[in-house]
């Protein structure tokens, strides 16, 4: 979803905006209600582990779900399983750069190709709100940064869901710093959930000191990463932000080396964003790589192989 979001989504303060969309965000519960109803969740014949969000975008999905496919690969014969968006062709790349993905334009089906392949276990890439699927555990992704936003659901805030969803969810990993606010937001809706925390680390970040940089990025949370820069003591002179998933142009492109070569500034850019460009394209611009490190990974790991197949 190509989604420039509105500054008041993350506001503390409630806005007028907000307060405006209130009727459109009830007549969004109600149809995800009447949802819920309606469809029947199914048991597959293969572990599931949804890893989702509440709040939309930017909060860390994909580098779980590739993380928690290296953790436990020595234990199961496992994919990623995602469903397919033409928008979101980087994330799949991403994944199969790591481990293997099925792709399919319905969740249930990307799992019943599992199964026919002999997996025996499913990560789900995103999917928390998909009521087919009964999963064996449901993880679900926060930003310390961005937290709740104004714990609104959309449209009157960044919010896919309510956040009494939490109580239908087993792990909840927060990436970023530690945040006892968040924690408590949680746990009021479901007191004895485990909560983990996970942060981002450049590699090669040494390759990156020492030069002048115009940054660029189009991914769910542009702010984090221009501040995972900061910490790291990379020179960000510049910087432009695009919508999550943005599909660069050749003018956009031409624009950014042009900016970049008028103020003698290197172009970097995230290896998400670097996937989305053409090779040509990719000429004279960097890309940092990530790495995402859990709290307590060993912990996380026993916690989910104590969930026995629902």
């Amino acid at each position: 979803m190509n989604l420039n979001k509105p500054a008041f989504w993350d506001s503390k303060q409630v806005s007028l905006w907000a307060m405006l969309l209130l009727p459109v965000t009830a007549l969004y519960c109600l149809i995800l209600a009447a949802r819920r109803v309606i469809k029947s969740s199914k048991k597959f014949n293969i572990k599931t582990i949804c890893i989702g969000n509440i709040y939309l975008g930017g909060t860390g999905k994909t580098p779980l779900a590739i993380k928690m496919a290296s953790l436990l690969q020595d234990k199961f014969n496992l994919v990623i399983v995602k469903k397919e968006y033409s928008d979101q062709k980087d994330e799949i790349a991403m994944i199969k750069h790591n481990c293997k993905v099925i792709t399919h334009k319905s969740r249930s089906s990307a799992i019943e190709q599992a199964i026919k392949e002999n997996y025996n276990l499913a990560i789900m890439d995103d999917g928390f709100q998909d009521e087919e699927i009964k999963k064996d555990v449901s993880i679900l992704c926060f930003s310390s940064a961005q937290s709740v936003g104004n714990g609104f659901v959309i449209p009157s805030g960044p919010l896919r869901e309510s956040l009494d969803r939490i109580k239908f969810s087993d792990i909840v990993c927060i990436n970023g710093d530690l945040n006892p606010e968040l924690e408590k937001k949680i746990k009021f809706y479901k007191e004895d959930i485990k909560i983990f925390y996970s942060t981002y680390h450049l590699l090669d970040e040494n390759y990156f000191k020492g030069k002048n940089y115009f940054v660029f990025s189009g991914i769910g949370n542009n702010i984090n990463f221009l501040n995972l820069l900061k910490k790291n003591k990379i020179n960000v002179s510049d910087y432009k932000f695009f919508p999550d998933h943005y599909d660069y142009s050749d003018h956009d492109i031409s624009k950014l080396k042009n900016h970049a070569l008028k103020n003698k500034l290197h172009l970097l850019t995230t290896e998400k964003d670097y996937s989305r460009l053409s090779e040509q394209n990719k000429e004279n611009i960097e890309h940092v790589k990530i790495q995402l490190i859990i709290n307590d990974e060993e912990k996380l790991v026993k916690q989910i192989m104590s969930y026995e197949n629902n």
